[in-house]
């Protein structure tokens, strides 16, 4: 954070998480932060989703959302 100047009241997006709607694992996304004057910041981050199965987890909003899911489709 202190490298960024990045102090938590940023608005934070996440770019390249569409292939995790494939069920594709990714490595690398980009996160843009925006601060409250307006001014952005970009940068790389490493995703800690390294199987097929977390990807769906995270697809669902999490392993609790998948279960009940599951659970209501059976």
């Amino acid at each position: 954070a202190a490298t960024y100047d990045l102090d938590g009241t940023e608005v934070y997006a996440v770019r390249g998480l569409d292939p995790l709607n494939r069920g594709e694992t990714i490595g690398r996304v980009r996160v843009e932060a925006t601060r409250t004057n307006g001014d952005a910041v970009d940068f790389d981050v490493r995703l800690r989703i390294d199987t097929p199965t977390e990807a769906e987890y995270f697809r669902h909003g999490g392993v609790l959302n998948f279960v009940l899911r599951q659970l209501a489709a059976s």
